[in-house]
C-alpha cells in the first residue's frame, strides 16, 4: 500500500532569499526532488496533478461541498469576490477580498440574487469569504483560476467560449450594480478595498469529479482548505480543520488510521497550511519531521507545493536511497525557485 504526503504552503516562495536558504530541510528537499515543477494555472491546479486528478476536474463543487453545503445536483462555480483595479489602459486582478463580515456579504449576494433572478444564476455565501454560483444549466465557457488570474491583465484571463460574451456582459453588470453600493461606500471609508467584481471559475457538478484518491486531510480554513476537505469528502476519507497546535506527526497519525480501514487502497495525507505562517515553525513542525517520513519509507513520495511573488511551484522527492540521504546531510542542495515568466 503506498502513502503519498502532500504538504501545501500557500504564500512561501514570498519569504526573503535569505529566509529560504537558511531552512535546512528546503536544501535537503532540493538533493531529493531535483528541480521543480512550474504551474502557471495557480495552486488549486497544482493541488489536483500532484493528487494525480484531471486537470479538468470540476474544483467549485468539491469546494463547495468542503464549505459545508450541498452541491446537490446543481452545476456549481466559483464566485470569488474580488477587487479590481486599474492599471494605465488596462484593469488587473489585484486580489480576493477575505475580511467581509457576514452581514455585508449577505447583503451583496441578496442584490446579486435579485439582478440574476431570471438568468438561472442563484449566489450562495457559505462563509463570508466563500461564495459560489449554481445553475441549472451548464453554461459553454472555459475559465481562469483566481489565483491564475490574480495580479494579470482581465481581458487575458475573461471566460472564453460559445456563451463567453454573455458571461462578460454578466460581469461588467456586477462590476456596475458593485460600484457605488452601500457596502463598498463604507469599506472605502473605513480605508478597506471595495467589493469591485466577481470572479467566476472552476465550474461543474459534483457526479462529473470522478474517483478522489482517499485522503486523510488537514487543512486551514480558507478557501483552498475548502477544496482539500471536499476531496477527502467525496473519496470517502477523513477530513480535519488545521489547528495552530498541530504539527505533521499528528496528521500522519490520521493518515495511517485512515490506511487500517482502508487496507487495499493508498493513502494520500494531505496538509493545508495557512497563508501566514513563522518560518522557524515551518521548519521544525511540517518540513523537516515530511522529510524524515520520507526517508524513514513511512512515506513513498512526498509532494511540496508553495506559491508567491506570481510564482507556484511543486518539488516533488521519492523514497531516497542510502546514498542520497548520505549527500543530502553533507552537501547542501539548492533550493531553486522557478520564476514568473517560467509558469
Amino acid at each position: 500500500m503506498s502513502k503519498t504526503l502532500v504538504l501545501i504552503v500557500p504564500g512561501m516562495l514570498a519569504l526573503s532569499a535569505e529566509t529560504i536558504a537558511a531552512m535546512r530541510s528546503l536544501a535537503m528537499l532540493a538533493r531529493y526532488a531535483g528541480a521543480p515543477g512550474s504551474e502557471a494555472r495557480g495552486i488549486t491546479a497544482a493541488l489536483l496533478n500532484a493528487l494525480g486528478m484531471p486537470a479538468a476536474t470540476p474544483v467549485a463543487p468539491l469546494a463547495l461541498l468542503g464549505a459545508g453545503s450541498d452541491p446537490a445536483d446543481d452545476y456549481v462555480l466559483c464566485a470569488d469576490p474580488v477587487h479590481l483595479v486599474a492599471d494605465r489602459d488596462t484593469v488587473v486582478l489585484a486580489s480576493t477580498i477575505d475580511d467581509l463580515s457576514r452581514e455585508d456579504a449577505d447583503e451583496l449576494v441578496r442584490m446579486l440574487d435579485r439582478h440574476f433572478a431570471g438568468d438561472d444564476l442563484r449566489f450562495e455565501a457559505v462563509r463570508p469569504d466563500a461564495w459560489f454560483a449554481r445553475r441549472q444549466h451548464a453554461p459553454d465557457i472555459a475559465t481562469t483560476p483566481v489565483d491564475a488570474a490574480r495580479g494579470r491583465k482581465l481581458l487575458a484571463s475573461m471566460p472564453s467560449g460559445v456563451e463567453a460574451g454573455t458571461w462578460k456582459r454578466w460581469q461588467n453588470e456586477i462590476e456596475m450594480l458593485l460600484h457605488e453600493h452601500p457596502v463598498n461606500a463604507a469599506r472605502e471609508a473605513r480605508g478597506e478595498a471595495p467589493v469591485s467584481g466577481i470572479w467566476f471559475w472552476g465550474g461543474g457538478r459534483i457526479a462529473d469529479a470522478g474517483a478522489m484518491p482517499l485522503s486523510a486531510v488537514a487543512a486551514a480554513p480558507g478557501r483552498l482548505g475548502d477544496l482539500a476537505r471536499g476531496i477527502a469528502m467525496h473519496g470517502g476519507g477523513a477530513m480535519a480543520t488545521l489547528h495552530e497546535r498541530d504539527d505533521l506527526l499528528q496528521t500522519m497519525t490520521r493518515a495511517n488510521a485512515l490506511a487500517a480501514s482502508h487496507r487495499e487502497a493508498p493513502t494520500v495525507a494531505l496538509v493545508v497550511l495557512p497563508a501566514f505562517f513563522d518560518a522557524a515553525m515551518l521548519e521544525t513542525k511540517w518540513l523537516a519531521p515530511a522529510l524524515d517520513e520520507l526517508g524513514a519509507h513511512r512515506v513513498d513520495a512526498l509532494h511540496l507545493i508553495a506559491n508567491g511573488n506570481a510564482v507556484t511551484a511543486t518539488w516533488t522527492a521519492q523514497r531516497p536511497s542510502v546514498w542520497q540521504r548520505i549527500a543530502a546531510r553533507t552537501t547542501r542542495g539548492r533550493f531553486a525557485i522557478p520564476s514568473a515568466s517560467d509558469a
